[in-house]
């Protein structure tokens, strides 16, 4: 009862607050994600984002990102713009960086 209390409550402040999604998993070792992931970054399907391959351990296992850790919050948040915002004699910009930096917006 305390966890489905707990967890209505995070749903519900993560809607209030513009996320589109709230999710609650426990924080454990990805023991059927591990082979999967580590067979992706093998086959160079990061492309030149190299810092997925940092940290393969912690991307892993949350808990030891933070010592302690019982439960992982995901949030989702839609940035497409609702608008095309290009414009045919300007540059061409990716429809992601048309909003607010997503790494600011979960930090506020």
């Amino acid at each position: 009862m305390y966890f489905e209390k707990n967890s209505s409550f995070l749903k519900e402040a993560a809607r209030q607050h513009g996320f589109d999604f709230c999710g609650i998993a426990k924080a454990e070792f990805l023991s059927e994600e591990a082979p999967r992931l580590e067979q992706w970054l093998n086959q160079g399907h990061q492309g030149k984002m190299q810092y997925l391959e940092n940290y393969f351990d912690i991307r892993l296992d949350p808990t030891k990102l933070m010592d302690g850790a019982k439960s992982v919050v995901t949030l989702l948040y839609n940035y497409y713009p609702s608008e095309n915002l290009a414009s045919p004699d300007s540059y061409k910009i990716a429809k992601y960086a048309y909003g607010k930096d997503y790494h600011f917006v979960i930090k506020k």
